[in-house]
Parts: C-alpha cells; structure tokens; sequence
C-alpha cells in the first residue's frame, strides 16, 4: 500500500507531532508500505516531501492566488481580521502544492492536523480514504496564548470553524486522549467520527538513545531538574521560572535545564535573569540528545498550561524518572498524583514549587514514582499497540467497512479562482476537482454569516 502522511507543520521540528510522524512512518515501512511524508519546509518559502526532499517553491502558488483571494475578501473587511487572509492564502498554496506533488497515486492519506487534514480533502481524487490524527486544539492555544485577553470576534469565529471542519475533514479522526475527543465534542465534532488510540514509542531505540554519548556537559549539581519543551506559551516555561524562583528561596541544591528553542526565548532568559535566577537555570537550545540529557538528571518537569498527550512524560517514564507536571489537558491521563508522578494545577507556581521541593527532599518518593512510572509506561506505550489499532482503522476504511457519517451544511459562498484551476491542470497536469474553491467557502460562512 502507498501511503501519504501530510503535516501543515514545519518539518523537521522539535515536538511530539515530528515523533508520531517518523515512528508511524518506520513501522508502516516494516510491514511493507511506501510511505512519503509532505509538509511545509523549515525555510517557510516551500512545500516538500520531507522522505525524497523533493520540493516546490510556494510563490509558484502564491502569485497566482493572492491577489484573487484578496479581492474576493475585499468588500468585507470590517468583518475580516487581516490575519484570516493571510492564513487562507497559505492554506490555499499548501492545498494546491499537495496537488502539485500528484495524490492520486496513493491508497490512503493520513493528515496530522486540522489545517492539512481540510486542505487534502478538499483537493483530493475522490475515492481515495483520508483518516486524520489530531495532535492537540489549535483554538484552545489561541485562547492560552492571549494570556486572559478577549480575542478579536472574527478571529475567533475562524479559529472554532478552522477546528470543526479540520477534525471533520476526513473518514475518520484520530485523537490520542480522551480529553481532546471531548474537546472536540465541544466544538460540535461528532463522537462517532473520533477514535481514541494513544501514542507509541520505540522504547527500544529510546533505550539505545539514552546511552549514547552528549555532547552537552552538565554543570556539577546535587540534584539536576530537566524541562524538555518547545518555547511556547502554552508549555507554561514563565509559570516554571515562577516556581523555581520560589524554590531558591527554599534551597539552592539544584539547577534546571531548559532544553528546546522558540520565540520566547529571549522573553525567558530575561526573566530568569530578573528573578536572579541565572546560575540555576540553563538555556540548552534545541537538542538532538535529549534522551541522553533526561537520563542524567534526577528530575523531569513539565508546567504545560494546555497540552495533549506529550512526548516528554512517556519519555521520562521509559527513563525511569520522577515526574513532576500539570494537569493540563490529556497529561492526567497519563500521570496519576502521587502514584507514577506529581500533579500540579497548571498555571499554579506555588504548587509546582511544592511538588518540585517535595521530590527534592524524599528521595522514596523519587524512587517510588519512578519505578511505578516506568511499570505503567513500559505497558501503556506500545508502539506496536498503536501500529496495530492504527492499520487496523485503515483496512476499516480501505474495505469500507467504516462510512463517514458527517456532512457539512450547504456552502454560503460560490466557487472561487475556477480560472486558476483550469491553469494549474493546464501547466502542470495537475489533477483539482472541478468543485475546488480557492476560498474555503464554509469558514468564510462561518464568519459572515453565523447566526443569520
């Protein structure tokens, strides 16, 4: 079977979406798939193939489409942030480029986010199954990043119907917990269209990984606190320096190491400065030995404010560490308070503090969270497991033994850029369906014409 994974995602890039990616990829290839993988570049100026490199250049795309997409959006632009139009344009290249690459060679697509998950379905030969794994609630991190401020009414309309019709966009959505099937329940996703299957690791490959040798040398410290996490907003990082200020004035027999990259780095090292909190706290950068940098620390933290399922506690389970986290999101269901890890109220510093100074003065409990982590872990992240559900759904679907049930309301808008599809299948022989709008037509409905 030929098989298309698809990210909107950056790809290569430090996170969880990346491993799913390349793990899913490696076992579909053991059991004798072909399996390519199509996402944005890291140089954002194009589209490729991240397995073969083959790329293309999104200005091919880009010209043709951004000036139609801005005159359609022109008379209505006292509804219409600026922001929306810039992202339709770059979800319409995306769509088109996929196109460009040809998908009708392919028995299954398998998208990795609402964004791509719209797009491919929009473009695709009929006919051809595409399931969808959803990875975490884009409008829900919107929400988190405005840190208590009201967002822009059409900005938000866009963001809850770009989540809606991303997560129905495909035969069948896959969700990772239990916590993001009901979060998208909330945002009108049938239950019916949703399976839960929870992530996997190559625990084997992770072993060999934490063995090899770092480069990186840690600073000598009785006890050595690791944060391996993207610099974003939603992985709570100011809410950690918070609490790791407050526990200097508790003790000062440790140092923590930030391990990743992100905007907000400079926003952080300026913050750990201001709390007087250089000499505890390490900015590694991006790493490629973090397996290594978690087997030789003591402790693993993770001050997520929404998250799904991530990477970092599986990994830290299968290291054997104690874990100290939020309760953000999916993470409860994978750490239980006071059995395989510590349980924080996210965005609460004085509480991760006291969790943190709790694991630092009972090395017991250390033990005791580590070695139930681990029993759990071992069990519960069977990439084999997750291998085994997924192609399961896949020959559900290639058999039509699964049928779609969700349909989408009659579009409010009409077809958009006919003209530049019938250029595109002339230049390039590009298979688009003569449905194909250069406008999304239902989020745009969403937006102008939501409860009228």
């Amino acid at each position: 079977m030929k098989i298309l994974l698809a990210t909107y995602w950056l790809i290569p890039h430090v996170g969880g979406v990346w491993v799913y990616i390349q793990d899913l990829k490696a076992s579909l290839e053991r059991l004798g798939h072909e399996v390519d993988v199509y996402a944005r570049h890291p140089d954002e100026n194009s589209y490729y193939m991240a397995n073969t490199g083959e790329r293309v250049e999104k200005e091919r795309f880009k010209r043709l489409v951004e000036g139609e997409i801005r005159a359609i959006y022109a008379p209505y632009q006292s509804l219409i942030d600026p922001w929306i139009v810039e992202q339709e344009i770059e979800f319409c290249s995306y769509a088109l480029a996929a196109s460009y690459f040809g998908l009708g060679k392919y028995d299954l697509i398998h998208t990795q986010d609402v964004i791509s998950s719209r797009a491919l379905w929009q473009i695709k030969p009929e006919g051809i199954p595409l399931i969808s794994t959803i990875h975490g609630c884009l409008s829900t991190d919107y929400w988190v990043s405005l840190e208590g401020k009201l967002p822009s009414d059409t900005i938000w309309k866009y963001a809850c119907a770009r989540e809606y019709y991303g997560a129905t966009s495909s035969d069948l959505t896959i969700v990772p917990t239990k916590w993001l099937h009901d979060m998208l329940v909330g945002y009108m996703v049938p239950s019916q269209q949703m399976e839960v299957i929870p992530y996997g690791m190559n625990v084997e490959l992770y072993l060999q990984r934490m063995n090899e040798r770092s480069t990186f040398t840690i600073p000598d410290a009785a006890n050595v606190i690791i944060c391996p996490a993207r610099f974003d907003k939603v992985k709570g990082h100011s809410c950690l320096l918070d609490a790791l200020y407050t526990l200097k004035q508790i003790r000062n027999d440790w140092i923590c190491l930030l391990v990743g990259d992100g905007n907000l780095r400079s926003e952080l090292e300026s913050k750990a400065n201001r709390l007087g909190l250089a000499s505890h706290v390490i900015f590694t950068g991006s790493r490629n030995d973090v397996p290594s940098l978690i087997k030789q620390s003591d402790i693993v933290v993770l001050a997520s404010l929404n998250d799904n399922h991530p990477f970092t506690v599986m990994e830290a389970q299968i290291a054997h560490k104690p874990l100290v986290v939020s309760n953000a999101g999916g993470i409860p269901e994978m750490v239980k308070h006071n059995h395989t890890g510590l349980v924080a109220k996210a965005g609460d510093s004085d509480e991760l503090s006291h969790c943190l100074n709790a694991l630092l003065d009972d090395h017991k409990l250390r033990n005791k969270l580590a070695a139930n982590g681990y029993k759990w872990g071992v069990k519960r992240w069977s990439l084999t497991t997750m291998e085994q559900l997924t192609t399961h759904l896949y020959e559900q679907l290639l058999n039509k033994q699964r049928i779609r049930k969700v349909t989408h309301p009659p579009k409010h808008a009409g077809r958009h850029g006919g003209w530049i599809s019938s250029s595109l299948r002339e230049m390039y022989n590009m298979y688009i369906p003569q449905s194909y709008s250069i406008v999304d037509d239902h989020i745009v409905g969403s937006i102008l014409y939501q409860g009228k």
